[in-house]
């Protein structure tokens, strides 16, 4: 008996053993691992990997988006069956633009779309398509194109003017439709692209296609804006090396084609450091590029350096949609015209706002009454510049 006991630690940590050997070689085989024990195909648990695929509503709503359509402007409903139905309304102008995108992409899913049109007058026709996809989801679009109604004639926009006004919209390269309906102003404005936006170079490609002049919206760090300062691509942080902020410079512009000149997104922060802004401008003149001052802070010393150091520079004097209402924002127009009434010049900047867009196309031909003309920034700095 004693004998018998005298083994049986032995015994015990022999099990032990066995067992954490056997554990080790099923954690080993369940991560795809060699096995002692457990078959290689055999019983196995395959992972399943389904890759994401966009449904037929997610596939038609980034359509609309890309037209600027708002998505609270369209209707959606399921009928008692569980089947979705959609109502958008769009000017023919952008339904033929989504009639070939859409169908296209919806092709390359094995997606069938079944067209039938009906016309209810002049200005008005309904095109309802049934959309079946490979794995038999059905959706039903009813699009309402309606011809937009003619405007009042507006006075033409004198191009005698001497006084000169620069407009630039900011944040562009998210929209095609906002693109698109600036170019329809067929006035010389100056765009100014995020690097890193999603259409970037498709919007800079149409600005100069028609004649806009393209700049580099360059987002610099803010003092309060935590938020966008860790989150918006392609940002010049205060902390970064003189070498990063280069790299970070290059590889912005990179993003961006036909690029005349650099305007500052956000940026308190850095606009009001001299030894940044000297690291920013020094590589803006080795660039032979032009420099606006966006002032997003009365603390900046970007254009005053700018000016010193011999680079064709302006500053911006008057924000047009700082409130995004048509009162303001013809409000500050008209405050952008007296400006340069009184001084010969003056640059304001905007946003692609529908709000922003639909005021500037009401108002803008009341510059003939200050006897201004809008030109490309590049124009104003020239003139600042001496050249």
């Amino acid at each position: 008996m004693q004998s018998k006991n005298q083994h049986l630690p032995f015994l015990i940590l022999m099990l032990v053993a066995a067992t954490a050997i056997v554990g080790l070689d099923f954690i080993t085989w369940k991560r795809g691992g060699k096995s002692i024990f457990f078959p290689q195909d055999k019983f196995r648990e395959k992972p399943l990997r389904i890759p994401y695929a966009r449904s037929l509503r997610e596939t038609v709503l980034k359509h609309l988006e890309d037209l600027d359509i708002a998505t609270d402007t369209i209707n959606q409903y399921r009928d008692n069956e569980g089947i979705l139905h959609m109502m958008v309304e769009l000017t023919p102008k952008k339904y033929s633009r989504l009639d070939s995108d859409l169908t296209k992409e919806l092709a390359r899913t094995l997606t069938r779309v079944n067209k039938s049109e009906k016309q209810e007058d002049e200005l008005s026709k309904y095109y309802l398509w049934q959309v079946r996809s490979s794995k038999d989801q059905l959706l039903y679009i009813l699009f309402h194109c309606v011809e937009e109604k003619p405007e009042a004639e507006q006075p033409p926009i004198s191009s005698e003017a001497q006084n000169l006004v620069a407009i630039i919209i900011d944040d562009m390269g998210y929209s095609l439709g906002a693109i698109d309906r600036i170019t329809e102003l067929n006035v010389d404005f100056t765009i100014a692209i995020l690097p890193f936006s999603p259409l970037a170079k498709e919007t800079a490609s149409i600005a100069h296609q028609n004649d806009l002049e393209v700049i580099l919206h360059l987002p610099l760090e803010s003092i309060n804006n935590t938020d966008d300062n860790n989150n918006t691509d392609g940002i010049i942080h205060s902390q970064m090396s003189p070498d990063e902020i280069i790299k970070r410079l290059e590889e912005n512009l990179e993003e961006i084609p036909y690029v005349h000149g650099i305007n500052t997104h956000m940026g308190s922060k850095i606009t009001s450091d001299e030894n940044l802004m000297n690291i920013i401008l020094t590589y803006i003149r080795e660039k032979d590029l032009f420099f606006i001052d966006s002032r997003t802070t009365p603390r900046s010393v970007a254009f005053d350096m700018a000016k010193a150091m011999g680079i064709p520079c302006a500053e911006r004097n008057v924000f047009l949609d700082n409130e995004i209402n048509e009162d303001n924002i013809r409000g500050q127009l008209l405050k952008l015209y007296r400006k340069a009434q009184e001084e010969g010049q003056a640059i304001g900047i905007c946003h692609p706002t529908p709000e922003t867009l639909r005021t500037l196309k009401k108002y803008l031909h009341l510059m003939s009454d200050y006897d201004v003309r809008i030109v490309h920034a590049s124009q104003i700095v020239k003139i600042n510049h001496g050249s």
